[in-house]
């Protein structure tokens, strides 16, 4: 447990996420923190996007830089005693972040479809910038925005490897 306490904020935020299904253009499936057990939901690409979001508020990185303001609590930001899909009987400390799952357990974590590996590090310009590793074909390429990330998952619905192309590491 020492050994996980002192994992960086940049390693921990890498979500893990299982696509089972594909239909009417939308995938569903599962998403894989290291700061639960158990799974974060989502029925569709809207939820999928909005669960990813809520966990990088809850986490705190990577920050975002934009805020919208508000006078009123910021929806989405806590819901039922929920943050980020993170159960506040989850958080041991009030504000405290423990990480509870294993990077080799993370990595057993398979889709029915697709499985891939999100790296957001940056939130800027009112969206995310990172990398996306396509965990089956081992193929990773970078992204400018949440609509590009959201393409090359949708891609590989049809088995197109013509987006990942050109950005292995």
């Amino acid at each position: 447990m020492e050994e996980r306490s002192h994992v960086s904020l940049a390693v921990s935020s890498i979500v893990r996420i299982c696509c089972d299904k594909h239909g009417d253009g939308d995938w569903s499936g599962r998403i894989y923190t290291r700061y639960r057990e158990t799974p974060i939901h989502f029925q569709n690409t809207g939820q999928l996007l909005d669960r990813l979001d809520r966990f990088y508020n809850w986490l705190g990185y990577p920050q975002e830089s934009v805020v919208n303001r508000s006078f009123e609590k910021a929806p989405g930001r806590e819901r039922n005693g929920e943050m980020a899909g993170v159960k506040r009987s989850q958080i041991r400390q009030k504000g405290e972040k423990v990480i509870v799952v294993n990077e080799e357990a993370m990595k057993k974590h398979q889709g029915d479809r697709a499985t891939f590996v999100v790296r957001i590090q940056y939130r800027q310009n009112a969206s995310w910038q990172g990398q996306v590793t396509w965990a089956e074909k081992d193929k990773t390429v970078p992204f400018r925005s949440a609509l590009e990330l959201l393409k090359l998952i949708d891609s590989t619905a049809v088995e197109s490897e013509d987006s990942w192309d050109g950005g292995d590491e």
